[in-house]
């Protein structure tokens, strides 16, 4: 196939992204099962696995520069209409060059559909800081209100720049610039969890971080009392980005209007909501149940203990302060209300699920298989 008649995918080899990528391979809607993806990989053995994997199905094209190579990131997304940017999102200049390039899409094909951007982001982007600046444990937002998430991201990000921050504003920023010739929608992810379905990466980076705190120190920690997540099922996710590309592919008017976009365009797949505390103490009661707490000097009772910021940053965020802060602190409750009523989502990977990953993580602990750092979660390696 033809670019043309493709989708662009980046995040192939990663945890979301081979997960969105396999369930978009196995979707039996008519007219998504026919299509074929363009994947930017970064090295030759990924491309030759899956090409060898999957066949036709896939298109890998090597892309060894990233998210860095703004220059080939616009070039190569000018021969697409739909792109799924499913890789880091800490990356600012790279993903708002996938605008650039859909705008140049645009221009050359005018009486041709509309470029979409699928752009992931993540909940710290909406984190407070309550250690060091004002805290708000009551503050929740919601996606039905797209615009005033921008306008609260935009604001804060003038304020402090934060890189993933930063990319998902200047995303939706870039594609309002250009006056409908491009739309471009952020889906703010939560905390995601459970086993991914693609050829390589299939480790989630909250749960597995926080149970090997747990099983090195056999204690928790907490850095407040009010830290809190919302969470989603990587399968669940994967199947809003189907969903997604479903509805731009199949209505007369390309989701233009339908689905939001642009400084509208937010979208939390959010789940369900817990505190910070309470994932430390799913982490011990697996632990400890399965006999890997106590061990010798550690306690013999399960503890959550108060740590310093700057404890966590160094041990976990390779002392990035903001990063720790934000995310194992800050308040960042998200109501998803979007996807559910215009998209019809309706995740199945609910409760259960949720504590049963629990006992999963470690095993896989146990097991020797969770060597996946945050420095390479974010692009940082």
């Amino acid at each position: 196939m033809s670019p043309s008649n493709s989708i662009l995918l980046t995040g192939a080899t990663g945890y979301v992204g081979g997960t969105v990528l396999d369930h978009l391979l196995k979707s039996k809607v008519p007219s998504i099962k026919n299509l074929s993806f363009d994947l930017l990989v970064r090295t030759q053995a990924a491309a030759d696995k899956l090409r060898s994997v999957l066949g036709d199905c896939v298109n890998p094209i090597l892309w060894p520069g990233g998210l860095g190579d703004t220059d080939s990131i616009i070039k190569i997304a000018s021969n697409y209409d739909l792109v799924i940017n499913v890789g880091s999102g800490f990356v600012p200049s790279g993903s708002q060059a996938f605008v650039s390039g859909l705008a140049q899409r645009a221009a050359s094909n005018p009486s041709g559909p509309t470029p979409w951007l699928l752009n992931i982001a993540g909940c710290t982007n909406l984190g407070d800081k309550p250690l060091t600046q004002t805290s708000h444990p009551d503050r929740e937002f919601d996606d039905a209100d797209g615009n005033a998430v921008y306008e609260w991201l935009r604001c804060a990000d003038e304020r402090e720049p934060y890189p993933q921050r930063t990319a998902e504003v200047g995303v939706l920023t870039a594609a309002e610039a250009t006056d409908g010739a491009v739309h471009a929608v952020s889906l703010n992810t939560p905390l995601i969890f459970g086993a991914g379905t693609g050829l390589f990466n299939r480790q989630g980076i909250i749960i597995p971080t926080l149970m090997r705190y747990v099983v090195t120190h056999g204690y928790g920690f907490k850095l407040n009392e009010t830290a809190n997540f919302d969470w989603v099922h990587v399968e669940d996710l994967a199947d809003l980005y189907v969903l997604l590309v479903k509805t731009i592919l199949e209505r007369e008017d390309r989701g233009v209007g339908y689905i939001p976009s642009n400084k509208n365009g937010i979208i939390f797949p959010a789940v369900a909501r817990v505190l910070q505390t309470e994932i430390m103490q799913h982490c011990l009661d697996s632990a400890f149940d399965a006999g890997v707490l106590p061990r010798e000097n550690t306690p013999k009772n399960k503890e959550i203990r108060l740590v310093g910021l700057k404890e966590i940053a160094d041990e976990i965020t390779f002392g990035l302060m903001d990063m720790a802060e934000q995310g194992w602190a800050g308040n960042k409750a998200q109501k998803g209300t979007v996807a559910r009523k215009l998209l019809g989502w309706s995740p199945t990977r609910l409760e259960e699920a949720w504590r049963n990953d629990f006992v999963d993580e470690l095993e896989a602990l146990r097991d020797g298989k969770r060597g996946v750092t945050m420095e390479s979660c974010i692009g940082r390696k």
